[in-house]
Formats: structure tokens, C-alpha cells, sequence
């Protein structure tokens, strides 16, 4: 088959992921994932550590969570997605796109859209995936834990929809602007603040989770590094006793928190980052989202934790 407008024909497609495979891994949030070649066909690991089998390159797509669709969107195959989940809104090209559902998916719809490849993140069940795996639809799970994982996840969708040289530009592009922050960011002089980014009220990021990887590339210290999980509830005691000197609060579909908010909870008033009017707000689709736009998320909490740097 031979694809357009920017896609490789199929023996490009399978000579470019050969050459991947023999420099790189696709590492995800469990497993170490490789790319390799079976006669005719491609074989690749997904980030749960299962061995998915393409003939070819994927001509209709759904996607069932918004990462998957802002990655495929970002290096150029948007035009491959016939179905998205309910709360894929970026870009704007996707209000048009038939809704498959959210974590529970309508497999009946997913089927009338007659996909090739389902690419989903780690919130929607695999047994539902596994129902449509039965009815002959192989499915891709993406489930980064850090930046690093999200380049290599985007290089492993360009590959998937024949779009490796957009892909590689595009992470050239971020790889520059990645950069351009932790090389100040970085400097071993720098002072770095104790900081609290909460996504939910309460609700952080631990230790291995994307979230915590962006607070210390931002050039921050995450009091919840020494947690027990990647995503933790705290108790108030707990953000009290470790006096975040900055905090910054998300705002999405699943949040109503304000400054004002997080000022007036009990006993907070103590803490450095209150008493000295140091709380912030940020678009929880840059920091929940681990797809192109992390980057925008670390630039913007970079430029929180130390605006004297990025003025």
C-alpha cells in the first residue's frame, strides 16, 4: 500500500523501523519495548510489554484517550484518526471526529469505524481492548512515566503511521526546547525551591511519575519525592510539615480549586509558599497530558520556580 502526503510507502515504512530498532528502544512506564522485523511484517513492544504484529501501515485509527490523539495529531497522521474518546479537545480538528466513549468504551462504534489499530493509554481497561483484540482489532498501549518515555513514544508513533520523519523533527524541536531549560535549570548552583503541584485537591505526583520528573527538570524539589506511589493523596499534616515554599494547583475539567481556596485550609497559613502569596495556577492539560505539550508544562513551571531565570 502506498500512503500520501508526507507517509512512506510500506517497504520504506519497514526499512525506516529497521533502522530505528537497531539504534534505540522505546522505553515506557514497565517495560522496554523494541521494534523489529518479521518477513513482511513489523513487529514492535508496547509499553506494557506486548508484542503487537502490523502487516502494514495503519490506514484508520481510533484513539480512546487524549494523549494518543495529540501525539498522532503532532507528527502529521491526524488524517489517519476516524474515532477518539470523549475527552480528546486538542487540537481543534477533533470536535469533528466520531467520540468511541471515555474509560468505558463503545465497542459497538469502535467496530462500525472499521479500525485497523487502536492506540490507548494506561486509563482505559485492557479487558475492554482485549474485547475488541477478539473481534481482530490489534491495539497499542502508550504509558510513559517521564519526558524521556514521551519522546521515544512519539518516534514510536511516527514509525506506526509511516510519519518518521515528522516525528523525528518534532522531537529534534523538543529535545532544543527541553534543553534550553534544564540548562539553567540544572546549574549546580542553583537554589531550588521546595514545591507542591497539586492536581487534585490533595492529590500530587510521587516519586516515578511524569509529574515528579517535571518538578525536578523544572529545577524544583517535590515534597512528595520520597512517597510511597506515583500518584499520592497527602494529608494536609503532611504538605504542612514539609512547608512548600511554591505551590501550584492545576485547572481542568476535574478541579474548581483557587488560591484563595488553598489559603484558607486549615493551619496552611504557616506555610512559606501562603504566607508569601507564592501559589500559582497551571492548564492541567499541560501537566496531565503526557504528550507534545509537556513541554509547554515544563517551560511554564520552570518559569514558576524561577522567573528570574526565564524573564
Amino acid at each position: 500500500m502506498e500512503m500520501t502526503v508526507g507517509n512512506k510507502g510500506y517497504m520504506t515504512w519497514i526499512a525506516l523501523a529497521v533502522v530505528v530498532s537497531s539504534v534505540t528502544a522505546f522505553t515506557g512506564g514497565y517495560y522496554t519495548g523494541a521494534i523489529t522485523t518479521d518477513g513482511d511484517s513489523i513487529l514492535l513492544v508496547d509499553d506494557y510489554g506486548r508484542t503487537i504484529k502490523l502487516d502494514s501501515i495503519p490506514e484508520r485509527i481510533v484513539s480512546t484517550a487524549p494523549t494518543p490523539t495529540e501525539m498522532l495529531f503532532a507528527v502529521g497522521a491526524g488524517d489517519l484518526v476516524v474515532g477518539v474518546d470523549t475527552y480528546s479537545d486538542y487540537p481543534a480538528e477533533v470536535a469533528n471526529i466520531t467520540k468511541v466513549g471515555d474509560y468505558t468504551l463503545s465497542t459497538e462504534v469502535i467496530i462500525s469505524l472499521q479500525p485497523d489499530l487502536i492506540i490507548s493509554s494506561d486509563l482505559v481497561p485492557i479487558s475492554q481492548l482485549e474485547l475488541l483484540e477478539d473481534q481482530g482489532i490489534p491495539f497499542v498501549i502508550l504509558a510513559t512515566r517521564t519526558l524521556d518515555d514521551v519522546l521515544k513514544d512519539l518516534r514510536l508513533v511516527g514509525i506506526l503511521t509511516g510519519h518518521v520523519d515528522e516525528a523525528n523533527e518534532l522531537v529534534d524541536e523538543l529535545e532544543d526546547r527541553i534543553e534550553a531549560v534544564t540548562s539553567k535549570t540544572q546549574a549546580v548552583d542553583l537554589v531550588k525551591p521546595r514545591a507542591y503541584l497539586e492536581y487534585y485537591p490533595y492529590w500530587t505526583y510521587g516519586p516515578g511519575s511524569f509529574g515528579d520528573d517535571l518538578i525536578a527538570l523544572a529545577g524544583g524539589i517535590n515534597i512528595a519525592e520520597n512517597t510511597s506511589s506515583e500518584y499520592p493523596m497527602l494529608t494536609s499534616e503532611f504538605v504542612i510539615a514539609q512547608d512548600p515554599e511554591i505551590i501550584v494547583y492545576t485547572v481542568g475539567y476535574m478541579t474548581t480549586t483557587t488560591a484563595d481556596e488553598i489559603s484558607s485550609r486549615p493551619g496552611w497559613d504557616v506555610i512559606t509558599a501562603v504566607s508569601e502569596g507564592d501559589i500559582h495556577s497551571m492548564d492541567d492539560n499541560l501537566l496531565s497530558r503526557y504528550g507534545p505539550r509537556i513541554v509547554d508544562g515544563l517551560e511554564d513551571l520552570a518559569a514558576l520556580l524561577h522567573p528570574d531565570l526565564f524573564a
